[in-house]
């Protein structure tokens, strides 16, 4: 079964207009969940995109039973795909989408390079930054502990899918209204300036 979240820096008071179930700590300053929906990856780019312009940075993997892609992403910045848990002698034919969107061409171990040094540049914005030689390393893995592995380097723990309580419901409604509300009173006010 695909799994696929967004982690994203937190802060106090800054919307996010994401379609996620919920959202934990993850790591500090940073919160993590699942995303609703079954988006395919250019979707899932996109949401990326749109919640690091919001909040500065922000982090999807898409896990697949054969591989993991992922997109870290900064404010004006490009953002740079990844993906982990492969062994780049045998790519899994599910993942030919996610290998064009990574750019890997005909060298795998220059394009791990370059990611390497990317994402490295690119955790300044985490919890923990890291040094491209740790990335590369992580990039290399082929197991089931890949994603663990990149999450830890960058000081976060992988989100946790959980049922929503019925706080969490109404809370999600709350904001909601008042987003609704907040864009009706938007569309009513008239700005005047002569």
């Amino acid at each position: 079964m695909d799994r696929r979240w967004l982690a994203f820096r937190d802060q106090a008071g800054a919307p996010l207009n994401t379609p996620l179930r919920s959202s934990l700590p993850i790591g500090l300053n940073w919160r993590g969940g699942f995303l609703l929906g079954e988006e395919e990856i250019p979707a899932l780019d996109e949401i990326v995109r749109s919640a690091a312009g919001q909040l500065g940075a922000a982090v999807a993997m898409w896990e697949a039973p054969t591989f993991v892609y992922g997109v870290a992403a900064q404010r004006d910045h490009t953002e740079i795909p990844f993906l982990l848990g492969v062994d780049p002698s045998a790519i899994p034919d599910e993942a030919t989408d996610a290998v064009v969107r990574c750019g890997i061409g005909s060298s795998y171990a220059g394009w791990r390079q370059r990611t390497a040094q990317a994402l490295a540049a690119w955790s300044v914005q985490t919890p923990r930054t890291a040094d491209a030689l740790e990335v590369d390393a992580v990039l290399r893995l082929a197991d089931d502990d890949a994603v663990e592995s990149w999450c830890r380097l960058f000081g976060m723990a992988v989100p946790v899918e959980r049922e929503l309580t019925p706080e969490d419901q109404a809370a999600m409604a709350r904001a909601a209204l008042a987003e609704a509300a907040e864009r009706r009173r938007k569309r009513r006010s008239v700005d005047i300036s002569w």
